[in-house]
């Protein structure tokens, strides 16, 4: 393993950028990706030694609403003569609520993959293999779903809102502790609400929910993404980053990958209708999807005139059925494509961007966002990064 680890940067970019990363350069930056390595470092204690192997490492990062997760296991943490776990020697790094980093790579070439604080510890024991202690990590949103309570908030706009509940006591110990890195919240639309400048004067309060409930309902009512990529928190407007973060092929990155598309489910028209509860009129927004399906006009065809409508008591305004209206269609257009694949171990590759897979011909040749990666280490397998992603259309 190696001390010193450097981060490999996390989501974000120019938009309309060519790919950042090549299969060419990764290969010669990690040596033909010839020996895997891991690094760990837990509550501030880096496990760089041979005493205790470090192994069967998982991590899945999401850009979507749910918590990324990490998992390892220890060996050689049981002693054989007394019967007992040697727990007392590792019990100040390996407690629940500590900080939690890993990074993976190849001989001393690493990147972080996972930034958070340890959920979980437990103890297993099988007459098959050999003892050992599994680490279970979590991001922030682990924490923000415990909670449960009702507030008003001073903030007058949800992205204000957002940064108002991440900057409270608690996410501050977490940012001391380095479990988070960075915040990058975004304005919400509200903010502007009528071409102002101003903040709206809308109160914002919480119900009877959890910080993480709060801003979920958020992200989805403006079209916004929540998600965390290494101990970086994002609330922003879903697929911001347009850039091309790393082209695939056969050859190239892939060595398996099932793509497809699927039309079931999809519809041309999406609505939203809500009541304006000062006036009790109907209040209505509709989008119309006009990504192309298919590489024929049969598909087409067959979902022409069709319309799905969501009824959303929380929407009171035009501004925000629109925007809830926008995110739905969003949502529906990008059932179409799917992406899963298993790549060399690539710590540089992370949710919340694109990858573009290419020289397999039409209709396989397309533009995928990646919602999932997952990454994993074995002593015995090596390491090997797993993606899926989707897409909204299919290329011509």
């Amino acid at each position: 393993m190696a001390v010193g680890i450097p981060s490999v940067g996390s989501a974000g970019g120019a938009a309309g950028a060519s790919a950042s990363l090549t299969y060419k350069n990764l290969a010669s930056k990690y040596q033909n990706f010839s020996q895997p390595e891991a690094w760990v470092e837990l509550n501030g204690k880096v496990f760089n030694d041979k005493a205790i192997v470090i192994t069967d490492i998982n991590v899945e990062a999401t850009c979507g609403f749910e918590a990324s997760v990490a998992r390892l296991r220890m060996y050689n943490v049981f002693d054989k003569q007394t019967g007992k776990f040697t727990y007392d020697a590792i019990k100040q790094s390996v407690v629940l609520g500590a900080s939690f980093v890993i990074a993976l790579g190849y001989l001393g070439k690493l990147g972080t993959v996972f930034v958070g604080f340890v959920s979980r510890v437990s103890f297993g024991f099988d007459p098959s293999d050999l003892p050992f202690i599994e680490v279970t990590g979590m991001d922030v949103k682990g924490i923000m779903m415990a909670n449960r309570y009702a507030a008003q908030l001073t903030a007058k706009s949800y992205g204000e809102a957002v940064s108002e509940i991440l900057k409270r006591t608690s996410y501050e110990k977490l940012r001391s502790a380095k479990a988070i890195t960075a915040l990058n919240i975004s304005d919400t639309p509200d903010k502007q609400a009528g071409g102002s400048n101003k903040a709206s004067a809308e109160t914002i309060e919480m119900v009877e929910e959890s910080d993480y409930e709060f801003i979920v309902k958020a992200a989805k009512k403006f079209n916004y993404e929540f998600f965390v990529d290494r101990g970086a928190v994002y609330f922003r407007k879903a697929k911001n980053d347009a850039s091309i973060l790393m082209e695939l092929g056969i050859g190239s990155g892939l060595i398996q990958f099932d793509i497809g598309y699927d039309i079931t489910g999809l519809v041309e028209t999406v609505e939203v209708r809500a009541m304006d509860p000062g006036t009790g009129k109907v209040i209505a927004s509709k989008k119309k999807l006009s990504n192309n399906l298919s590489t024929g006009s049969l598909a087409k065809g067959l979902v022409s005139g069709s319309t799905k409508v969501y009824i959303d008591p929380t929407v009171t305004t035009q501004e925000q059925a629109d925007a809830r209206a926008s995110y739905l269609a969003e949502d529906v257009s990008y059932r179409l494509g799917s992406l899963e694949c298993v790549c060399p171990g690539l710590p540089d590759l992370a949710p919340g961007r694109f990858v573009k897979v290419t020289g397999l011909g039409v209709p396989v040749d397309n533009t995928f966002y990646v919602t999932s990666v997952v990454h994993d280490f074995r002593q015995d397998s090596g390491y090997q990064t797993r993606l899926t992603g989707k897409a909204a259309e299919v290329q011509k």
